[in-house]
């Protein structure tokens, strides 16, 4: 992504406007329990420290994400988690309020409890900061924060209709004549499941719209395969998912989507076993489930999810990539990342002979104006951080995007195989 943004400023707790590089990240805690520093961007990285650091870690992304699923706007939003690596990143919910007084203090937590059904076990004022863009308190550090049922009057509330726009695209590389990638986007509904082409519109009730993209991997005509045979298994099993997913919780979701990743990855395997030309055979593969009001995604490998809310991109999906890792930790700039000799070696993926595999699997309530926008590594190859974000601000429509996106991205790398998908969402 070429280039960046002018470098906002940042008010820490002494009041003071400090400048940030590029890369650099500035200390706001460095304690027993966590590291805590600030980006360029305002935004908090949080590395876990000492006792029960990994359960700590899992809790908090836990917290975080249910507060998010259930509306609540006086907390950090979750933008990264690195389980294996004890880090979040997360938004700034701005300075500390240490002279807030008690009654008011307890009143933040017992109402975070009351209306959100978040029991936050540490609830004392260095908890607490101040949002000078909200105007209000908010509530910070949920490693040490009970989940408990969802209480009735807070519970998302989904629209009558929600229409989806979107448009796919898919174009080989140079470096070879096939094409690895392959998209899929799939309505589901009570009597039937109608496969889509590049183009096209469908209304969330009562059906159900499935986006993929997938990346194959392996020597010969492996690839090309791996991706394919991946999107058909989803197909396949789109039916039985739209029953379960249709009423489902959040963890019945998890549960579906992760069986039908690891029933994908033993199949690739399978078959490579059986024929030796397709030795290696693997793919990654990133699936978006949208129903009325939010969606579920399953991932794993480079292809990425982002979304594109209020003029801000943000990835939410991470890739399974320990150079990946290292650049969104802020080890290492993104100039290096993109010319590091190692960023395109998986750490995970579907099939590829590995044993078990760990995607990625969340849930996100939608926005009306939210853009989605799946790809392949053949385009984030050929836009930088700003420039990726610039395409996906476009006012162009679903299809004209897509377009623009997808030129801007050849124009400076063709040798990969790019695949991607935009999708405008709109309430109606």
């Amino acid at each position: 992504m070429d280039g960046k943004d002018d470098l906002p400023r940042f008010s820490p707790s002494a009041g003071h406007a400090i400048r940030f590089h590029f890369g650099e990240l500035k200390d706001l805690k460095d304690g027993i329990r966590s590291h805590v520093r600030i980006d360029f961007k305002g935004n908090v990285h949080k590395t876990f420290r000492g006792h029960e650091k990994a359960q700590r870690c899992e809790n908090e992304v836990r917290i975080l994400r249910a507060l998010e699923t259930r509306s609540c706007p006086y907390v950090p939003r979750l933008l990264e988690h690195h389980l294996e690596q004890h880090y979040i990143v997360t938004t700034n919910c701005g300075r500390p309020a240490p002279d807030i007084s008690r009654p008011k203090s307890d009143a933040l937590f017992a109402d975070l409890e009351s209306e959100y059904g978040v029991r936050h076990d540490d609830p004392e004022p260095r908890n607490i900061t101040y949002c000078q863009q909200l105007g209000r308190f908010c509530l910070i550090d949920f490693e040490l924060a009970t989940l408990l049922p969802e209480p009735a009057k807070a519970q998302y509330r989904t629209r009558e209709v929600w229409r989806v726009n979107w448009s796919s695209r898919s174009e080989g590389g140079t470096l070879r004549e096939s094409n690895d990638d392959a998209f899929l986007a799939l309505e589901l509904g009570p009597q039937r499941a109608k496969k889509h082409e590049a183009h096209g519109e469908a209304l969330l009730q009562p059906s159900h719209l499935v986006l993929a993209v997938s990346d194959g991997m392996g020597g010969g005509s492996a690839g090309e395969l791996a991706s394919r045979l991946v999107l058909s298994w989803v197909k396949r099993n789109s039916a039985e998912l739209y029953q379960t997913l249709q009423e489902a919780t959040e963890d019945c979701r998890a549960t579906a989507l992760g069986r039908l990743m690891r029933e994908a990855h033993s199949g690739l395997n399978d078959l490579a076993a059986q024929e030796p030309s397709l030795k290696g055979m693997g793919a990654t593969l990133t699936l978006v489930w949208l129903a009325p009001g939010g969606l579920s995604f399953a991932h794993i490998g480079d292809s990425r999810l982002y979304l594109q809310r209020s003029g801000k991109t943000t990835q939410l999906t991470r890739d399974h990539s320990h150079v990946w890792a290292e650049w969104k930790r802020g080890d290492i700039t993104e100039y290096v990342y993109r010319t590091h000799p190692r960023r395109s070696a998986l750490s995970d993926a579907l099939g590829g002979g590995h044993p078990n595999i760990q995607p990625q699997i969340e849930f996100h309530p939608l926005l009306s104006g939210d853009r989605l926008i799946l790809c392949t590594d053949g385009i984030t190859d050929g836009l930088w951080e700003r420039g990726f974000a610039a395409e996906l601000s476009s006012s162009a429509e679903a299809k004209e995007c897509s377009f623009q996106v997808l030129q801007r991205a050849r124009e400076n790398s063709s040798v990969d195989d790019a695949t991607l998908i935009v999708a405008d969402i709109a309430e109606l």
